[in-house]
């Protein structure tokens, strides 16, 4: 359950009154599995609504490992492209990190405080620019949907860069899952410069079925 505020400060800027064209995109829940050990949850929602601009796209998350807490919200136009980001980090319940950043027109301005201090930064966002975080699996669902052959500029909040990611098909696969088994469109998500790599299976809907960081040994299923 993402906290009330938070949903609430995301959505009441951007939503008309017509609530009732809010469509989901995707929405679930993944267990995060680390060297084979469960370690954690995230639960998500990606939808579309109307807004007084055109549709806006939000995204809201709660993933907890341990005693850490991380609830990421984003607004995001059609195509993908953050129009405001804010993420708020706690631990055994107390807040650690906060950010904030919103764009107007292709100017990113951001802010974000912990416990050293606070910082500030603003750049110039890249035509096509997605938003997706460190260690946040459904974010990567903004990328995954540009499709194989696409390079896409990925603002990652919390480290105020923009990397550059090129998406490879790897092939179909067939994933067991639990006590099902579901055909799966297996993608490579590659990092330009760092070769990062994160994999992501999705159905034949586009819905998230899997994510590997493999830098991280991290593993998100998704819970069916």
């Amino acid at each position: 359950m993402l906290p009330r505020t938070f949903a609430l400060l995301l959505t009441a800027a951007a939503l008309t009154p017509l609530s009732a064209q809010i469509i989901s995109l995707d929405e679930g829940s993944f267990t995060l599995v680390r060297s084979g050990e469960r370690v954690g949850r995230e639960d998500f929602s990606i939808r579309s609504a109307p807004a007084t601009s055109g549709v806006v796209l939000v995204a809201q998350g709660n993933s907890v490992t341990g005693t850490r807490r991380v609830a990421p919200g984003l607004n995001a136009d059609s195509s993908g492209f953050p129009l405001r980001y804010q993420s708020e980090v706690r631990v055994e319940g107390r807040v650690v990190e906060s950010y904030s950043g919103q764009t107007t027109r292709l100017h990113f301005a951001a802010r974000a405080q912990n416990e050293r201090g606070e910082s500030a930064r603003e750049f110039r966002l890249p035509l096509g620019t997605v938003t997706a975080d460190d260690e946040v699996a459904h974010q990567l669902w903004f990328i995954a949907r540009r499709g194989p052959g696409a390079v896409v500029p990925v603002l990652v909040p919390s480290r105020y860069v923009i990397e550059i990611v090129r998406v490879t098909l790897i092939g179909t696969e067939r994933l067991a899952l639990e006590t099902r088994e579901l055909d799966t469109r297996h993608l490579r998500l590659t990092t330009d410069g760092t070769g990062v790599i994160r994999d992501v299976w999705t159905d034949p809907t586009g819905h998230l079925i899997k994510v590997e960081f493999r830098a991280l040994k991290l593993i998100a299923i998704r819970d069916l």
